[in-house]
């Protein structure tokens, strides 16, 4: 199968935090068995980016650079103009780093790895968690 994990959600399963949704949790780590594909928008790079250097959380991108090298089943998507037109049409997230978040799983047709009320609100994205 094929997810995409938000900021929280990657977060926390690199941390090994215990808020992490077991469904959640489970594709996290099958995926690192070689049984599933991660896809990571740019958005969460650079959200992982800001809040590491603000100290709100204790992952950096070096730890996010780790877990891409160390394995192939994780992917980073960048924002181009397609994921951005795929956003255009969510109109039930308005914060723009949730609604191109949702864009990028919208425009690869895959769930989202979130925790995240708004995300899971939406009529436009399917999420998993629990």
């Amino acid at each position: 199968m094929f997810y995409l994990a938000d900021t929280m959600a990657l977060v926390w399963y690199l941390r090994g935090h215990r808020r992490l949704g077991k469904q959640a949790r489970k594709i996290l780590r099958e995926a690192d068995q070689g049984h599933h594909t991660i896809a990571i928008s740019g958005v969460t790079l650079m959200e992982i980016l800001y809040l590491s250097e603000r100290r709100r959380i204790s992952i950096s991108l070096e730890n996010l650079d780790n877990l891409l090298a160390q394995s192939t089943n994780y992917m980073v998507v960048p924002i181009g103009f397609e994921v951005v037109k795929a956003a255009a049409g969510i109109d039930d997230v308005p914060e723009l780093h949730d609604r191109l978040i949702a864009g990028t799983a919208a425009w690869l047709g895959v769930p989202i790895l979130t925790i995240d009320p708004v995300l899971t609100d939406s009529h436009h994205v399917e999420t998993v968690w629990n």
